[in-house]
């Protein structure tokens, strides 16, 4: 009897062994092929980027696009734009200033960009002068899309 025991008792464990080991293969299977999965995705947001990046181009270069495109390109326009913004601010605050050739941060005395090398031109020192008219209705100047695409391009690498 007690042969028996250790006899069935054996061929579980070697039953349960066989099926622990089919089920962790299996895992390990989908595993890399989920790895592989993920990086073919990769390759395709990659790609997708590219082409974003090529039409985004030539919006700023000026070419025509199909209106939703025009619009998607618009709204990228007005974040680079904003993010300018917010980085002049920022250098203001560390006392730097914004090349205004490629973006770049550097000491406010410093009269060529040590990253791209432009002549930097002195900016005025601004005076605090009261404005009787509200901020929301002074003109804003624009930027052109190429304008913010040469400033923020380089800065962002």
């Amino acid at each position: 009897m007690t042969d028996d025991f250790f006899a069935d008792f054996g061929e579980t464990l070697h039953q349960a062994a066989k099926e622990f080991t089919a089920k962790t293969d299996t895992f390990f299977e989908s595993q890399k092929m989920r790895n592989k999965i993920s990086g073919e995705q990769r390759k395709i947001d990659t790609f997708l980027k590219d082409i974003g990046n090529i039409v985004y181009q030539r919006f700023v270069d000026g070419e025509p696009q199909h209106e939703d495109i025009a619009v998607l390109c618009e709204k990228i326009t007005e974040h680079k734009v904003a993010i300018a913004k917010m980085r002049e601010s920022m250098a203001k605050k560390k006392g730097e200033k914004i090349c205004a050739a490629c973006g770049a941060s550097m000491p406010k005395e410093a009269k060529f960009c040590m990253k791209c090398g432009e002549e930097c031109k002195e900016e005025p020192e601004e005076e605090v002068v009261e404005d009787p008219k509200p901020a929301s209705e002074e003109p804003e100047t624009e930027e052109t899309p190429a304008d913010v695409e040469e400033k923020t391009s380089e800065s962002v690498e």
